[in-house]
C-alpha cells in the first residue's frame, strides 16, 4: 500500500513539473512575441515620427473600445489599435497598425483617480486633443515639390488636415518653421515640429501672410 502511494505521489510530483515549466516556456514566448510586436510598432511609427528613446514603452492594445469613448483620446479608438505609453517622457500615442497611420497622440498625465482606473482596464489615459487641427504649408525655398512631401508626412496624423500649399513670401528659409497661429495647438505643434525636424516660432515672420487655418509650416528643407 505504501508502495503504491509513494507511486502516485512521485507520478502528480513529476506531472506537475511538467505542466510548470510547460507554463514557464508559454510565458517567455509571449513575453517574446509581445516584446517583437513592440519593436515592429516602434520601427512603423519612427519612420515618420521621432520616438523617445531613453525608455521602452508599455504596449497595449485597445480591446473594448465601448469602455473608453467618453476619453477624448480615444473617441476615434477601434478595437485593435496600440497604444505606445512613455511615462519618463510624458508621451502617448495611440496608433492603428491596419492603416499604418498614428490616430492620436498627447501628453501623457497619471496620477489622477480617473487615470488610475483607466490604466489598470486598458493602461492609458491621455489629456484632451482637438479633433481636427488645420495646416498650411509654405515653400520657403526654390526646391519643387517641397510642400508635397511634407504633406504626405502629415497625412499619417489623422487628427491634422493640410488645407492649403503656397510659395512663402520669400525663398530663403533655412530652418523650416512650425507657427501655432492660434495659440492653443502647443502639444501638437511642438510633435509636428519634432516630425519634421523644424523650429517651433511664435511670431508670424515679417512679410508673410497669415493663412486661415490653426497651423503654418514654413518649409525649408528636404525631410530625411
Amino acid at each position: 500500500m505504501l508502495i503504491l502511494f509513494l507511486g502516485v505521489f512521485i507520478g502528480l510530483s513529476a506531472t506537475t513539473v511538467y505542466f510548470y515549466r510547460k507554463y514557464q516556456s508559454i510565458k517567455r514566448n509571449l513575453d517574446q512575441i509581445q516584446n517583437q510586436e513592440r519593436e515592429t510598432i516602434i520601427a512603423s511609427i519612427k519612420r515618420f515620427m521621432d520616438l523617445p528613446t531613453e525608455e521602452d514603452p508599455t504596449l497595449a492594445t485597445v480591446t473594448d473600445k465601448e469602455m473608453l469613448k467618453e476619453q477624448d483620446f480615444f473617441k476615434r479608438a477601434e478595437n485593435g489599435d496600440k497604444v505606445l505609453l512613455y511615462p519618463k517622457s510624458g508621451k502617448a500615442i495611440l496608433y492603428r497598425p491596419s492603416t499604418g497611420r498614428v490616430v492620436e497622440f498627447a501628453p501623457l498625465i497619471l496620477g489622477a483617480s480617473e487615470a488610475t482606473s483607466s490604466m489598470e482596464s486598458q493602461r492609458e489615459q491621455q489629456s484632451p486633443q482637438p479633433k481636427e487641427v488645420t495646416v498650411t504649408i509654405y515653400n520657403g525655398t526654390k526646391i519643387v515639390g517641397l510642400t508635397s512631401s511634407y504633406e504626405k508626412v502629415l497625412k499619417k496624423l489623422e487628427n491634422v488636415v493640410v488645407q492649403s500649399r503656397k510659395n512663402a513670401a520669400k525663398s530663403t528659409y533655412t530652418k523650416t518653421l512650425v507657427i501655432d497661429l492660434n495659440e492653443n495647438n502647443s502639444d501638437i505643434v511642438k510633435s509636428i515640429a519634432d516630425m519634421i525636424n523644424g523650429d517651433v516660432v511664435k511670431e508670424l515672420p515679417e512679410g508673410e501672410v497669415k493663412p486661415e487655418t490653426d497651423i503654418l509650416i514654413i518649409a525649408a528643407q528636404d525631410l530625411p
